[in-house]
């Protein structure tokens, strides 16, 4: 058996250079298969500390400006109004009613209805919420739609449904039914009255 072994393999010269040759593969092999992806992994994590610590000397040098444009403002400017002011579930509701209302009358539409739904509690906040029917044009609706995201305090609409009379044509001014539901929030104060 050890005969038949030594037989299939090249002694001399040409087995040493045959040895040589696979040893060259084995190294290049494992340099391409393991060492290569260990240096571009290694290389990609440098990468990301050098950006990181140039992130942090950023963000080190904008917070020192801080103090200095705390001091230029003069004084905190009160922001804008997200809550709907009231004590009372009931206050807060009217005071968005009334919202709703101008904003109805400022883009044209008329209110068909408007109901006031049961209040619901949301962490620190009551979630105050009105149901709205009305019959405009599309472009109105739209504009209607439109500034009840942009008010103050900001009101979300829900549960929006349209109904459209049957036609072939429909016109721009052709009137639209819809309802949906405008959402809002108002602070519960400490001790919690609704």
């Amino acid at each position: 058996m050890d005969i038949g072994l030594q037989e299939g393999l090249a002694d001399g010269p040409r087995g040493r250079i045959l040895a040589a040759g696979l040893t060259l593969a084995l190294l290049g092999a494992l340099w391409f298969g393991v060492m290569t992806p260990l240096i571009g992994w290694y290389q990609d994590r440098a990468d990301e500390l050098t950006q990181r610590h140039a992130l942090l000397a950023r963000m080190q040098a904008v917070a020192e400006t801080l103090p200095d444009l705390e001091r230029r403002s003069g004084g905190v400017r009160p922001a804008p109004a997200a809550l709907l002011p009231g004590a009372t579930d009931a206050l807060a509701a009217a005071a968005m009613q009334s919202a709703v209302q101008a904003m109805a009358a400022a883009s044209g539409a008329d209110l068909a209805s408007m109901e006031t739904l049961p209040a619901e509690a949301r962490g620190g906040y009551r979630r105050i919420a009105l149901r709205v029917s009305l019959s405009a044009s599309w472009p109105v609706l739209v504009d209607l739609l439109r500034s009840a995201g942009q008010q103050q305090p900001r009101m979300l609409v829900d549960d929006v449904q349209f109904r459209a009379s049957p036609m072939q044509v429909r016109e721009a001014a052709a009137p639209v039914s819809a309802s949906f539901t405008l959402l809002a929030f108002r602070a519960v104060p400490p001790g919690g009255g609704s």
